[in-house]
């Protein structure tokens, strides 16, 4: 029997650690894998195209291409009508300290029944990359709405006298599982809290008080009520990381993480809109509550899936209060280290 324990207790052990050095390791210092937005919009008798581009995925195209950020927006976007691909010319280019770089581009329009847009940006970019691909009219109503990668990179549409909305708007859901389950840091933030509690109820207590926190401060940013400069709120993420660590080395146990989780969860809940921002969802009126709804949501299946995958090892764990004692220490430690190391990376 005491072998079946100890068999347990390191298995228990080993899938703790591998969850904590997951978060850790120099390939995910990244926030998420990255997001992109292209926005189209058909004008009478010129197509006009802008590309926008987070800072980190600009400086990703400056070192990984020989070419202007302006020759790649010309040579990664396609447009043909009717089979024909079109010709494009840069009209601005923009760069702005919080919402990353953008490039506009104009196109002749053809007389032509059906729009064909590719991007190749995704697969330039960070694996895992999305991109939002939105077409309007002449009116600036919606058309269509998607989200492509590095597989699905194309969208079609009709742009006839007859042609209809094609909105994709569900597509947001699953980019707000893909984006939790790529925030690194929210992640470790997330499992440092579950290693310092008990009870199952705990863990409860910590992912609503979370979800609650952020989702009021993801809609109070996203509709542009509240905003705080990335720079101001990537450090303070990390922050909170720390803090939990060294929490977790000084406290030991913890069962009452309640207010904790909120004040910090409106914190994080900053850094989710900071991901519909660069995707422009803020700015599109009575368009916003359905893709600002499905991504919040996304999150939180995202999250509870993790919680719910890590509290049997933690509960393992708690168990056995020899090998907590051993191993409890070292994530906690990892957690700081890693949680420091984000902190000083955004402040500088």
């Amino acid at each position: 029997m005491s072998a079946v324990l100890n068999t347990r207790g390191l298995k228990a052990a080993a899938c703790l650690a591998a969850a904590f050095s997951f978060a850790v390791p120099a390939s995910v210092w990244a926030h998420d894998p990255g997001l992109s937005s292209l926005e189209v919009r058909l004008a009478p008798g010129r197509v006009l195209v802008t590309l926008s581009l987070a800072d980190a995925d600009a400086r990703v195209v400056a070192s990984q291409t020989t070419s202007d950020l302006q020759a790649f927006a010309l040579d990664s976007i396609e447009l043909l009508l009717d089979g024909r691909r079109l010709t494009g010319v840069i009209e601005t280019t923009a760069t702005e300290r919080d919402s990353g770089t953008s490039v506009s581009m104009a196109y002749d329009r053809l007389p032509a029944s059906r729009l064909t847009v590719r991007s190749a940006v995704p697969s330039h970019l960070t694996r895992g990359h999305r991109e939002l691909l939105t077409i309007r009219d002449a009116g600036e109503h919606l058309m269509i709405e998607r989200m492509l990668d590095a597989r699905l990179n194309s969208a079609d549409i009709e742009v006839g006298a007859d042609s209809q909305p094609q909105i994709g708007s569900g597509q947001f859901f699953l980019l707000g599982i893909t984006h939790i389950l790529g925030g690194y840091d929210h992640l470790l933030f997330l499992a440092a809290l579950l290693l310092g509690v008990r009870r199952l109820r705990s863990v409860i207590t910590i992912v609503t008080s979370f979800t609650v926190a952020h989702s009021l401060t993801l809609s109070l940013a996203t509709l542009g009520l509240v905003r705080i400069p990335a720079m101001v709120v990537e450090p303070l993420i990390a922050a909170s990381i720390v803090f939990v660590g060294v929490e977790n080395l000084y406290r030991g146990q913890v069962d009452s993480r309640g207010k904790l989780t909120f004040g910090f969860g409106l914190v994080h809940g900053f850094g989710f809109a900071s991901a519909l921002r660069e995707l422009g969802i803020g700015t599109a009126g009575t368009t916003i509550a359905v893709p600002l709804g499905l991504f919040n949501a996304g999150v939180e299946v995202g999250q509870i899936a993790v919680a719910m995958l890590l509290w049997p090892v933690v509960h393992q764990i708690n168990a056995r209060p020899a090998l907590r004692v051993r191993l409890a220490p070292v994530c906690s430690l990892a957690v700081v280290a890693a949680g420091a190391y984000w902190m000083i990376e955004r402040t500088l």
